[in-house]
């Protein structure tokens, strides 16, 4: 299989808008397929180190591994991933209640390591000059006095007007950014996004030249996503620092089908991770990884990250058998079907939380913040045109009703 065909099968679209601020902008959903902690031994990276990269115009070098931060970091975990050379830390305003900059930040106080770790955070603006204030409170819960990435975190989601889309190559953005470069307490800026207008996103931040790093979700499932395959070919030409996050997303069910894949050389905790790193043009992946086990295990899968012949194949395969499955977050076409105020994007992406992620209570906080209406119009809603349009196949109206009973 080629590199071509198989990057076409491991893009993951742009998942639909968020309301508010969630954690899995930096977590994927490795802690479910986690090994027992005894089948790795420590021994067994004694002395070896995460791979680096260059992320893109930064010209700084990091673990092609990092560690999201919608879990409590502690000195323990942080030491040992220093130890297997993981310096980067995604953190933001909102993760664990605007605690997990404030931990992250004594833990490196305690060790003396601010200056040995790449920090990023996040924030949602309403509008670009909002980062101007935002900043100086991520700085604070930091304790630090510089940033080493700052994003706009989830772009495109509810929180946002429709024309954030052209931010990224806005002559106003672009003064914030430089008047935060310029007064030193960022040294690196770009976005996170999730949404429909991740394509449209990427290419407006090749445009406009001053966006250094885009997080985006990314992984193996086929979605036919030509789109967003230009739109990151022509970010990476632009020379944007490219982070994958998410690049579990979507497995369904995984866990069944484990033996079989396994007797064919297929490792399920690690091989996801392996078929992003061996398309080339991620960076780095920002990965959930709350014990030291995870630590352990997602490095090893970074130290040894080629990906076989037999993996690729598997995992084409696998996405293609469950593509029906799950959805894969292009609802501004679906929803653009049904007459209706219902959030079809959102609420699918809440019962995979349920079903797949064994996240049952944060998905029912989550859904509990979409409008009433939007609850409560999910069972007069006529899906049928939507399930017409989806590309995937999903039986649209099925799982509404599914995620409504499960998630009240």
């Amino acid at each position: 299989m080629d590199r071509r065909k198989f990057i076409k099968s491991t893009v993951l679209a742009g998942a639909a808008s968020m309301i508010g601020c969630s954690q899995d902008k930096a977590v994927d959903d490795a802690k479910i397929f986690a090994p027992p902690a005894e089948s790795i031994p420590t021994n067994t990276l004694t002395g070896k180190v995460v791979p680096t990269a260059v992320l893109g115009k930064t010209g700084v070098t990091v673990p092609i591994l990092s560690h999201g931060g919608g879990y409590e970091l502690n000195n323990v975990m942080v030491a040992r991933a220093f130890e297997l050379g993981i310096n980067y830390f995604d953190v933001a305003d909102c993760y664990l209640n605007g605690q997990s900059e404030v931990i992250l930040g004594k833990v490196l106080e305690k060790q003396g390591k601010r200056k040995d770790a790449f920090i990023v955070t996040k924030n949602h603006p309403k509008q670009p000059k909002d980062l101007l204030v935002m900043v100086d409170q991520r700085l604070e819960s930091l304790r630090t006095d510089y940033l080493d990435l700052y994003f706009m975190h989830q772009l495109g989601d509810g929180e946002y007007p429709k024309e954030c889309v052209d931010w990224p190559k806005s002559q106003e953005l672009k003064e914030v950014v430089e008047t935060l470069k310029k007064q030193k307490k960022i040294k690196f800026f770009g976005f996170s996004c999730h949404a429909g207008i991740l394509p449209q996103a990427m290419e407006a931040a090749a445009e406009g030249g001053f966006v250094d790093a885009i997080m985006l979700r990314y992984n193996f499932r086929t979605v036919n996503s030509d789109e967003l395959n230009r739109a990151i070919d022509k970010a990476k030409k632009a020379n944007i620092g490219l982070i994958a996050m998410k690049t579990q997303g979507g497995r369904v069910s995984f866990e069944d089908k484990a033996n079989p894949f396994q007797e064919k050389g297929f490792t399920k905790e690690q091989s996801t991770l392996k078929a992003v790193w061996s398309d080339g043009r991620m960076d780095t992946i920002v990965s959930a990884m709350p014990s030291i086990q995870l630590v352990q295990t997602n490095a090893m899968a970074a130290i040894e990250n080629k990906i076989s012949a037999v993996e690729h194949q598997l995992l084409d395969e696998y996405a293609k058998a469950t593509n029906h499955l799950v959805c894969h977050g292009c609802d501004h076409l679906c929803s653009s079907q049904v007459n209706s105020p219902v959030r079809i994007g959102d609420t699918l992406r809440y019962l995979m939380y349920h079903d797949n992620y064994g996240e049952a209570q944060r998905a029912r906080d989550l859904y509990s913040q979409l409008p009433p209406m939007a609850r409560e119009a999910i069972f007069n809603t006529d899906y049928k045109q939507a399930e017409a349009i989806c590309p995937h196949n999903l039986e649209i109206g099925k799982m509404m009703l599914q995620a409504a009973k499960k998630l009240a």
